[in-house]
């Protein structure tokens, strides 16, 4: 592979993150919060006619099915399980039930996965279910979170899928995700994306829609909700319009996989 490849991906879920700060919000509110943010991130998405995956959960789906199929015409939809509270009890058949709602409103194959939280799951499952690929490991240390430093932070096969790890910096593996974007200097993060795509020539970079909408009124630590609205918005725009001066593709995780298939074949 030659250029460099950017998946931009994002996790299409309830805006359930105030639970995790003892806050108690509606489903209907928590469903408006991503949907207004959502705005957002197409406006500029469409703008630059850049692809992107959307992980999202078979309740948001289910909820709002015309939104999905409109999305599914240039965008990959992907499964993101079936809730994304922490407050449900997850079984692996929530699995199944999320890819078959995903599917009957995209009529589209689902090829991927990321599970709510980053949390572990089973690959073999995975796998024998038809999904081609997971991005469900971020190869770092999250304090409180996990420890995913023994995972490898290129993408790769496992059990017979191929896994598309959350991007990290080469050597240190400082993690390129949400909070990155959010907290760090544009410069900062635009010279860290660039270090990652020339050692490893891709970067899979994820963020939530609900990032993108004004999240002023809600008691949350200013790490996780500042910036937001029009400013995250518009620095998101300026990172794309970084990345396109250069030799770098945009594509979805799916055909992220093709091209790295086709890549390995040649090598091999």
């Amino acid at each position: 592979m030659q250029a460099a490849f950017v998946m931009l991906t994002f996790d299409l879920e309830e805006f359930d993150i105030p639970e995790e700060f003892n806050q108690n919000i509606p489903e209907a509110d928590q469903m408006q919060v991503t949907l207004l943010g959502l705005e957002g991130v197409l406006q500029v998405l469409n703008q630059h006619n850049i692809p992107a995956t959307f992980f999202v959960t078979g309740n948001f789906a289910d909820k709002h099915p015309a939104l999905i199929r409109h999305l599914s015409q240039k965008h990959e939809i992907a499964s993101h399980a079936l809730f994304h509270s922490h407050a449900r009890t997850f079984r692996e058949s929530d699995i199944i039930h999320s890819r078959r709602i995903l599917e009957a409103v995209t009529g589209q194959v689902v090829h991927g996965f990321r599970m709510p939280r980053l949390k572990p799951v089973d690959k073999s499952l995975l796998q024998k279910w038809g999904f081609r690929y997971d991005s469900s490991i971020n190869p770092t240390w999250l304090p409180g979170r996990y420890n995913m430093l023994g995972q490898s932070a290129d993408p790769h096969v496992m059990e017979g899928l191929i896994e598309l790890p959350c991007s990290t910096t080469p050597w240190l593996r400082l993690p390129l995700f949400w909070l990155s974007f959010k907290n760090l200097p544009l410069s900062i993060y635009l010279w860290l994306s660039w270090v990652t795509l020339k050692k490893r020539g891709n970067l899979t970079l994820y963020f939530h829609p609900w990032e993108f909408a004004d999240l002023s009124s809600y008691k949350l630590p200013p790490y996780v909700k500042c910036p937001d609205s029009q400013k995250l918005t518009t620095k998101f725009e300026n990172f794309i319009l970084k990345l396109k001066g250069q030799n770098v593709d945009f594509v979805t995780c799916n055909s992220f996989c093709d091209e790295w298939e086709a890549s390995n074949r040649a090598v091999h």
